[in-house]
Parts: structure tokens; C-alpha cells; sequence
């Protein structure tokens, strides 16, 4: 009798903030700039908590602002929480179709 194996995502060793920021960082494949400018902060923050400085007393507020740039829980992101959800396969990068005027 053959038995069922339940197979969990791979996901590495990530017990801190720095380790969890650093993670989902590559994970959505962008640098330290790309990602200080989609949440809209300082890249050198970036390096300092992906480094383990500073990291006590971030805001919730950063912390949203941080996880919804990730596309992750922000359970996950702070405290470990759940799981940081699927790998995005594209990016909506906004609507480009063309729009044109309704005629009156």
C-alpha cells in the first residue's frame, strides 16, 4: 500500500523580519531600489533591515506599506504568520490599452 506524501512549498529557514523581507524581495525578483521605490521609502532602509538593523519598533504602517509592495501577508512579513502565498506568475503593470473618447 503505497502512502500519500503531502509535499509543503520550499521555502527556506525564515525565523526573522530580515530574512522574511530578504525572501520575498527575491522572490519578486526586485532589487533593494525597486522595492524602496514601490513602498515608496528610503533604499538604505531597505539594505539596514535586510541586514538586521533597526528592526525593532518598524511601524505598522511601513509594514503594510512593505507587504502590500511584496504582494505578501502582512501576518507573514512581521510575524511569521501563515504562509507568504503564491509566487506571482506576471505583474499587472496598470491598463495600457489605448482609450479612446465616446463619441457624442
Amino acid at each position: 500500500m503505497a502512502s500519500k506524501k503531502t509535499t509543503k512549498p520550499v521555502v527556506p529557514e525564515l525565523k526573522t523580519f530580515p530574512s522574511r523581507l530578504t525572501y520575498a524581495r527575491e522572490r519578486g525578483k526586485l532589487t533593494k531600489a525597486a522595492l524602496a521605490k514601490k513602498a515608496e521609502m528610503d533604499p538604505a532602509q531597505i539594505t539596514r533591515w535586510e541586514d538586521g538593523d533597526r528592526v525593532d519598533g518598524i511601524e505598522a504602517a511601513t509594514l503594510i506599506r512593505l507587504a502590500q509592495a511584496l504582494s505578501v501577508p502582512v501576518g507573514w512579513l512581521a510575524a511569521d504568520e501563515g504562509e507568504p502565498g503564491p509566487v506571482p506568475v506576471f505583474r499587472e503593470a496598470g491598463d495600457k490599452r489605448r482609450r479612446t473618447k465616446p463619441e457624442s
